[in-house]
């Protein structure tokens, strides 16, 4: 008795099952080339820690970024989402190189409180992150006056804080 083959793409399941194994052996691959590694000696300096911010102006918000060994990463490309938490806002930026590992980047807050700014620095095949919390007073902005980034609006659920600030401006009490 005389076993007869079918060829190759007359069998599905195995042409199938081949092309799948192809396609995980690409993307593990593609995968482990690109890994990023964490970089976890590098410093963050938030410039304007000493600083009281105030909503509706437009501040140079900077930074100083350095290696393990003191020195000042120059060339990293650096972004941040700066978050109020007790609110839904999610203001992305980029930051400017300027010099001597000296990064900044211009943004108007619209809301007073504790903010945080998720800050990624990359260089090459390193990531470094960190986050650094502050502290904005002042009114709750008008729309006009916001950073065109913000996407903060007052259909939202409010803290009890901002609706006493809402409360105090006089077109809301309408």
């Amino acid at each position: 008795m005389r076993l007869e083959r079918e060829p190759l793409e007359k069998s599905p399941i195995l042409l199938l099952s081949l092309l799948c194994i192809l396609v995980l052996s690409s993307y593990l691959i593609i995968t482990f080339l690109n890994k990023e590694n964490m970089a976890t000696n590098w410093t963050l300096s938030f410039a304007g820690a000493d600083e009281f911010y105030q909503t509706g102006q437009a501040i140079d918000f900077q930074i100083f970024l350095e290696d393990k060994f003191g020195s000042s990463i120059e060339n990293a490309t650096v972004t941040a989402v700066f978050d109020r938490p007790d609110t839904v806002h999610q203001i992305e930026k980029v930051f400017s190189r300027v010099e001597g590992g000296l990064y900044e980047t211009e943004i108007v807050f619209s809301v007073p409180g504790t903010w945080i700014a998720m800050v990624e620095a990359k260089q090459g095949d390193q990531v470094y992150k960190n986050q650094i919390l502050f502290t904005v007073d002042g009114s709750v902005v008008s729309e006009g006056n916001r950073d065109p980034n913000d996407h903060f609006h007052l259909e939202q659920p409010l803290p009890s804080e901002i609706e006493r600030s809402l409360s105090n401006i006089p077109a809301f009490n309408k």
